[in-house]
């Protein structure tokens, strides 16, 4: 079903899981794991960078084919998100996602609405499997989710370059400098199975 599959390129969006990735070499040799002297300033700076509004692509790839799909905006505000994409392949109607972790609302190009206090229940309703959800509100700004196993690898330029997390694998393709913060992700792909995501953030703009 159409509207299945755009979906999941917006859930995708929000992933976050339980998974624990099992050990590997990182994809290049030249990475390595021991962290930057600045690492530790880094992530507690990034780590309250938590309001933003940003604009950007997705594009999705599974086992029956691909999507790709426009973010108009996303606003962060804490734990609450709102996120509104279009796509050709909707008729450039706009799919809405808003909640936090505890909630997630799905509104489709008809208005119709998907709501439940249990967000990865309601992802599994919709899609037919469980996609746990928040985890990109961490990978996009180049943290890992906290607390849980994970393992990361920086490049030659001390930049946050590969994780794996939940049982995905993340390459982290370039980064942008935002005014007042450490490098962040530009563009980043992150792979689990069949299942490839590719996101390119533009227009971010921190916000109080």
């Amino acid at each position: 079903m159409a509207v299945r599959y755009w979906l999941l390129a917006g859930i995708v969006l929000l992933l976050q899981g339980c998974m624990t990735a099992p050990p590997a070499p990182p994809p290049d040799d030249s990475y390595t794991t021991e962290k930057p002297d600045d690492w530790p300033e880094r992530r507690e700076r990034l780590s309250d960078f938590n309001h933003w509004e940003l604009q950007g692509k997705v594009a999705v790839r599974h086992e029956e084919g691909t999507d790709s799909a426009v973010i108009r905006s996303w606003t962060q505000r804490g734990d609450y998100f709102r996120i509104e994409m279009s796509s050709a392949f909707m008729g450039m109607g706009t799919v809405r996602l808003e909640g936090s972790p505890a909630s997630l609302v799905i509104t489709d190009p008809d208005g119709k609405t998907y709501q439940s206090a249990d967000p990865e229940q309601l992802i599994e309703d919709t899609l037919g499997w469980t996609l746990p959800v928040q985890a990109l509100y961490y990978w996009i700004r180049g943290l890992p989710v906290p607390g849980d196993d994970h393992q990361l690898f920086f490049n030659t330029q001390g930049q946050i370059a590969y994780l794996r997390q939940h049982g995905w694998e993340l390459n982290f393709d370039s980064h942008q400098t935002l005014e007042g913060l450490p490098e962040v992700p530009r563009s980043l792909t992150a792979t689990r199975g069949d299942l490839r995501l590719r996101l390119v953030l533009t227009r971010w703009t921190p916000q109080q």
